[in-house]
């Protein structure tokens, strides 16, 4: 169900980590490279767990496969339609999708958390917050784009709630306070130390619990050109 690869692309380092929580996890993420080498950058999250949510992510896969060119809003536009039309009761697919392309990455977002986004140049952190409803949620669901200069050394983070909702033994959860400063101190470090630090953060909090959801990160970096 998940790539064994990421983008074969020496412009970029990507990271990625997924943990479930049951035997048939909901978590989800791809990879899809087009022609021009651009590609796209995938991380979604069904609702539930075992069976059912299987079905949605491999029929979100389905959808995405031979991917057209198209901006990511316009993507989930169509795919929306699709996961409505199939009809899997009130299961629903939290989806985002990022194109990486030229100096770009332009991005739509159905109902996953914030995407981060930090710029070397600014040496600052954002959080990208795109709301919109889970696919298979309302039919004519209109999905919004943004678009982010993506230079050498930036670092772009999809995740899904699984890792700011993770709680301690006392029920507190991370929150996404804690979840921003900790990309925030290791940002301009590799994208494997990145996630690295985050799944630290996460068994720290748990305190040898296990998590109630699954917890997915793909962390990809634009590679500094050596002069």
């Amino acid at each position: 169900m998940l790539p064994k690869t990421t983008p074969d692309n020496k412009d970029f380092s990507i990271e990625t980590f997924i943990r479930s929580s049951t035997e048939v996890g909901g978590d989800y993420y791809d990879f899809f490279t087009q022609e021009d080498g651009s590609f796209y950058s995938v991380c979604g999250d069904a609702t539930g767990h075992g069976t059912t949510a299987g079905m949605m992510v491999s029929i979100t896969k389905a959808g995405l496969n031979g991917i057209p060119s198209l901006p990511p809003n316009e993507i989930l536009n169509r795919l929306n339609k699709v996961v409505k039309k199939v009809d899997l009761g009130i299961i629903r697919m939290s989806l985002n999708i990022v194109h990486f392309k030229n100096g770009t990455a332009t991005m739509a977002n159905a109902a996953m958390p914030p995407i981060y986004h930090y710029s070397a140049e600014k040496k600052k952190v954002v959080e990208i917050e795109i709301v919109n409803l889970p696919l298979g949620g309302l039919l004519n669901e209109e999905y919004e784009l943004a678009e982010i200069k993506f230079d050498e050394g930036d670092l772009l983070i999809q995740l899904s709630d699984g890792l700011p909702e993770a709680p301690n033994p006392g029920g507190e959860l991370i929150d996404y306070k804690r979840l921003f400063d900790c990309i925030e101190q290791n940002a301009m470090k590799s994208t494997k130390d990145v996630v690295e630090s985050l799944v630290e953060m996460a068994e720290e909090w748990l305190d040898g619990n296990i998590n109630p959801d699954d917890i997915t990160i793909v962390a990809t970096k634009k590679n500094t050109l050596k002069e």
